[in-house]
């Protein structure tokens, strides 16, 4: 195997890596090609490089993800590398909700079938690059990527998949010290909404596109032997500020956490070095709106908060030729 063939295989062991622990699950056919069903693509076949699924939290509706797997040095991630990409994505989209093809490949059942999203899954092999990902993409025409109205993209950029990296190495890390569940004693929380109910029972959900680019992410957890039933929050943003912590606290309230004897950790992915003593002052102010109330303040004191440590996934691309599981 050449070391761009290796190379190749970067997306494909990361996205494995991470998207497990997140509750995804991957349809059996990988790299497959099926028939194209429009007369405007001009092509006669479009490529799925791994097809993910899971069932949607509120829905139940099974939502597939048709991804393109991408691993790019740093100087190949450009305007023109990622609008080509979409322009493939958003054809091989809208051909494979129609396809009979493609269903028949990817398909588990035609009893809650959602839809066919699109995932363009960007990874940054040497780790080297250090722009802005959002104001790339916020630059692209989108007037000549050709998305169906009904149909949508999704990008995992290289920040947002180091990001995710950072947070399943929190939970092997948390896990190995006994202080985390396996994956069958965990769940990502979905409160009920005023329009919309969290679908069958609450345990085994999958951390959907929307709560993986949300500004936080909540784990629900059953007890272990060193450790009560609680919750873990990943938080992302940078915590500059006491308010937007009084929000989180808020939320906290709002979403019942402090109704039970529950532990609650919040888990800082990107914060600033004042984030923790901004929690403090902000949790100082959420007490004084309620008056300073004792049994709140027993409620603040369960919260415990800190900073992940951040780690660089970059794989030698020379090993990946010799790894089996690839």
């Amino acid at each position: 195997m050449s070391e761009t063939g290796n190379i190749e295989k970067l997306a494909k062991l990361v996205s494995k890596d991470i998207f497990k622990w997140f509750k995804w699950n991957t349809c059996s056919p990988k790299d497959e090609n099926w028939k194209c069903e429009s007369d405007h693509h001009n092509k006669t076949t479009h490529p799925s490089d791994v097809v993910f699924y899971y069932d949607d939290p509120y829905s139940g509706n099974t939502k597939y993800l048709n991804t393109d797997l991408k691993s790019y040095a740093a100087g190949s991630i450009t305007k023109s590398s990622l609008s080509g990409a979409l322009k493939t994505l958003a054809m091989s989209v809208e051909c494979a909700n129609i396809s009979e093809d493609w269903q028949d490949k990817f398909l588990l059942g035609d009893v809650g079938f959602g839809d066919v999203s699109g995932l363009l899954f960007i990874y940054n092999h040497d780790n080297e690059y250090d722009k802005n990902f959002s104001d790339l993409v916020d630059k692209l025409d989108y007037k000549v990527i050709p998305i169906a109205e009904e149909n949508e993209l999704f990008i995992m950029g290289p920040d947002l998949i180091k990001r995710l990296c950072d947070v399943v190495s929190d939970m092997k890390i948390m896990k190995a010290d006994d202080s985390f569940p396996s994956p069958q004693d965990y769940t990502f929380f979905y409160p009920d909404l005023i329009r919309s109910r969290r679908c069958g029972d609450e345990w085994d959900k999958p951390a959907t596109l929307e709560a993986l680019t949300s500004p936080w992410l909540i784990v629900k957890h059953r007890g272990g032997n060193d450790f009560g039933n609680g919750f873990v929050i990943y938080y992302h943003d940078t915590g500059e500020t006491v308010e937007e912590f009084i929000y989180l606290i808020d939320a906290m309230s709002h979403y019942q956490m402090f109704s039970s004897d529950f532990s609650i950790r919040v888990r800082f992915t990107d914060a600033c070095r004042l984030a923790a003593t901004n929690f403090d002052k902000a949790k100082h102010e959420y007490l004084k709106m309620w008056g300073n109330d004792e049994a709140r303040k027993e409620q603040m004191e369960v919260i415990e908060v800190g900073a992940i440590t951040k780690f660089t996934t970059c794989f030698n691309p020379m090993e990946i030729g010799m790894r089996e599981d690839v």
